[in-house]
């Protein structure tokens, strides 16, 4: 009887792929390649509304949609048990000859340059786990081979052979808009790094120091809309914020620019900026300088009362 319910079964079976082959909803091709809502053979070995790629073993293809939605959705439970790996996607590739491998590769990109809407190429979002150990975007470098656990560049830049190992590294300029906290900085300052070296005039860094117009002030709030939509505005700073409340002192961009224009800089939006570093070098000669008169003045005023001293005696 069992025997039976089998052999009755499958005529079933190829009823329902037969039946699937006839609406195009499921089909496996003679290359045995399989495709889904997709009728001609495919260039991938599993397509879903698409032809595929022959560089893909799998293509999964997501039409125009009027609603927010994915190509493909992953969902892992926490499962049970404590320090254990759960992942609702798991991507590798082993290394091996000269290739540039990936463990996952994203790309949100337009050959076209568009008006609207927003490109994340990775999106990262975490919370609510142990206190202080919560990681949008986690890198982490590997092994003894040099290189970063977050490397950034832009397209003039690309990729450099790195000389030890980093935790970040960026190839670029980077802009950060509220607090840098560093326990200790170093700026490239190597003399096989440099050229053109020309020792400060001691008195021109001093007559430049006095014309130099130190300011205290406060930032100035700036509101931003959104590009092709007038009515999204927003704040660039929060107003709570230390950076935001804070009193400031510096210089004027502007009017340092008269004084030393390489020590000024602009971004893309013609802001200016000032690399206050650079004013140290000139600061310390300027110091020099007045040290000397002042070593000058001691000597000169030791002279003098010498003679006076030496016309008393007589």
């Amino acid at each position: 009887m069992k025997t039976l319910s089998k052999f009755c079964l499958l005529p079933v079976f190829f009823s329902a792929i037969f039946c699937f082959n006839a609406t195009g909803q499921i089909k496996v091709f003679s290359n045995n390649y399989v495709g889904i809502n997709w009728t001609t053979t495919p260039a991938s070995r599993f397509v879903l509304n698409g032809a595929g790629n022959s560089m893909y073993q799998a293509y999964f293809y997501n039409p125009n949609i009027s609603t927010g939605g994915a190509t493909l959705a992953a969902v892992s439970e926490a499962g049970s048990g404590a320090s254990n790996h759960i992942m609702s996607i798991a991507a590798g590739t082993n290394l091996g000859a000269s290739n540039y491998l990936y463990g996952l590769k994203a790309t949100a990109y337009s050959a076209t340059a568009l008006s609207t809407g927003r490109s994340y190429g990775v999106y990262g979002l975490a919370g609510n786990a142990s206190q202080g150990f919560n990681y949008g975007v986690y890198g982490y470098l590997y092994g003894t081979r040099y290189g970063a656990a977050v490397f950034g560049t832009t397209a003039s830049y690309g990729d450099i052979a790195l000389t030890q190992q980093w935790a970040g590294y960026f190839r670029g300029d980077v802009k950060v808009e509220t607090v840098l906290w560093v326990n200790a900085t170093s700026y490239s300052s190597d003399a096989k790094l440099k050229d053109n070296v020309v020792s400060l005039n001691s008195q021109n860094s001093l007559d430049n120091i006095m014309k130099i117009n130190t300011v205290s002030y406060n930032l100035k709030q700036i509101t931003l809309t959104a590009p092709g939509d007038s009515s999204r505005v927003q704040n660039y700073y929060n107003e709570n914020d230390q950076v935001f409340k804070k009193t400031k002192y510096g210089v004027i961009a502007q009017e340092l620019q008269q004084i030393y224009p390489e020590m000024v800089y602009q971004d893309g939006e013609g802001n200016l900026g000032v690399a206050y570093t650079e004013l140290i070098p000139v600061l310390i000669n300027a110091l020099q300088a007045q040290e000397k008169k002042i070593s000058d003045l001691e000597e000169k005023i030791k002279k003098i009362t010498g003679d006076s001293s030496a016309k008393a005696d007589q």
